[in-house]
């Protein structure tokens, strides 16, 4: 799955703590194409995009590109993303709303 949860998830399930693979998918990324503080980051001034995720526990098999698994015990779900501090998608759930 070409998705950048289950990307995060794989490295979760290769024993990295959940704050450093945050940290992978968000501020690193920022500082190598020197966007910071505007991206990656929550500081006051950034234009407030947020991909809000639930940490699932159960039983997950990961596959890579060459059909190789690798079975795991958590991954990461996404529940909903907000853009410039809106909500995207529908419905939207609380304590979002639509302005």
């Amino acid at each position: 799955m070409p998705y950048v949860t289950w990307v995060m998830s794989k490295f979760l399930g290769l024993g990295f703590p959940l704050d450093q693979v945050v940290a992978m998918a968000t501020v690193n990324p920022a500082k190598v194409i020197n966007r910071l503080p505007k991206l990656g980051t929550l500081q006051v001034g950034a234009p407030g995009d947020v991909a809000i995720m639930e940490l699932a526990e159960g039983a997950v098999r990961f596959v890579d590109t060459r059909n190789n698994t690798r079975n795991g015990t958590v991954h990461l779900e996404p529940v909903q993303t907000v853009t410039a501090g809106v909500p995207f998608g529908r419905p939207y759930n609380q304590p979002f709303s639509v302005r």
